[in-house]
């Protein structure tokens, strides 16, 4: 009997943080559950292989999003569904083909991982001419409603995070017994924080403990124009401090800092602490993103959610303010006068909306998908 670790091979892209964050969080639960029996590598699959302008996925993504997402808009719904994908599909294989196949020879794996949609369709077409023995699983990263470029019929599995996904996967004709519900992997810690007194995690932070904590993200690369959303929650007349986590963003990092509040801000660039900052927060304002949400599930944060990408987006706002766990206030305004409403003395709101927050959580989906994982990479698929 062979002892040589399991290979597995995660691919995904840093169009967005989710992609990455899925990814590190099921590989760190795989070596925390298997330890030396499993060797895993992530691979930038587009950084490292794609040729320009595609392997600057960081520079080109953002662009794709501006003028409120119209160029975004526009091009996932031309292409989203099972025929309409079918030109896109080709064409990018025709200019990915050949980096593809050497990113297929200077990985070899046991099992394949793609956490992003682009390299689905394409490595399904590649892996036969290759080494067509090699499992395929797509972990799809969008959280109620995904683009059909995540579904290429003939994966060995498909885990999708809630039932709408998984809706989203039959209509664009994976079979039934391909697909697996598992939620959106979090990194443990995420679960792990909820051990420890918020107002412990509080003063590690540096933060006030008489004062109620609204955290304010931008994501990852802090795209999008929020400074105005900044400015109206700090002169919402709220009796709050403020956490502004601008990710990337030196330039609004820089702008945030310079500025003269009115009241306590703390402004952060990019952070590996998200747990904690969550855990020490009262009330989260975010664009509906779906790792965002996910991981303020699990630390039971209730949500403002001040805007949505079109698309995948969208829908996910809905999925928090359906199960009242948030609240939809796409403009500064409103956003500003949410927070306000939201931390008055004696509202219950933010408890209730709490409780509703936990009840979406799927702290277990990591230790989940890498069971699945582990089990197809030594042959049970």
């Amino acid at each position: 009997m062979s002892t040589r670790p399991r290979r597995l091979l995660f691919l995904f892209s840093d169009t967005g943080g989710g992609h990455r964050s899925a990814a590190y969080a099921v590989a760190q639960m795989l070596h925390d559950l298997y330890g030396e029996r499993v060797q895993i590598e992530l691979v930038d699959a587009l950084a490292e292989y794609a040729p320009w302008p595609f392997n600057r996925p960081s520079d080109v993504y953002p662009q794709m999003l501006r003028l409120k997402g119209l160029v975004w808009s526009a091009g996932f719904h031309l292409s989203d569904g099972p025929r309409r994908v079918k030109l896109p599909a080709a064409g990018w294989e025709l200019l990915m083909n050949a980096a593809m196949r050497r990113l297929l020879r200077d990985h070899p794996a046991d099992l394949i991982v793609s956490c992003h949609a682009a390299f689905n369709h394409l490595l399904l077409r590649l892996l036969p001419k290759v080494d067509g023995n090699t499992p395929f699983v797509t972990l799809v990263i969008d959280l109620t409603a995904a683009h059909a470029f995540w579904f290429a019929p003939g994966v060995t599995r498909c885990l999708v995070p809630t039932e709408g996904t998984r809706q989203d996967a039959l209509t664009r004709g994976l079979s039934a017994e391909r697909i697996l519900e598992t939620g959106l992997p979090v990194r443990p810690c995420f679960a792990q924080v909820m051990r420890e007194d918020a107002a412990a995690v509080r003063r590690r932070l540096g933060l006030r403990t008489d004062l109620p904590v609204v955290l304010i993200v931008s994501g990852a690369e802090g795209m999008g124009s929020p400074y105005r959303l900044y400015k109206a929650i700090a002169n919402s007349g709220v009796q709050a401090q403020l956490v502004m986590i601008a990710g990337r963003n030196r330039r609004l990092r820089d702008k945030l800092a310079a500025e003269a509040w009115a009241l306590p801000v703390r402004v952060m660039g990019f952070v590996c602490n998200m747990h904690e900052w969550m855990r020490s927060a009262d009330l989260l304002v975010t664009r509906a993103s779906p790792t965002v949400i996910s991981e303020a599930t699990v630390v039971g944060l209730p949500m403002v959610l001040s805007g949505a990408l079109p698309g995948h987006e969208r829908p996910n706002v809905a999925y928090v303010t359906q199960a009242g766990a948030g609240l939809w206030a796409p403009k500064p305004g409103q956003a500003a006068a949410a927070v306000s409403e939201l931390l008055t003395s004696g509202n219950p709101g933010l408890s209730q909306m709490a409780a509703c927050a936990r009840s979406l959580a799927r702290p277990d989906a990591a230790r989940q998908v890498a069971d699945i994982l582990w089990s197809i990479a030594g042959g049970q698929a």
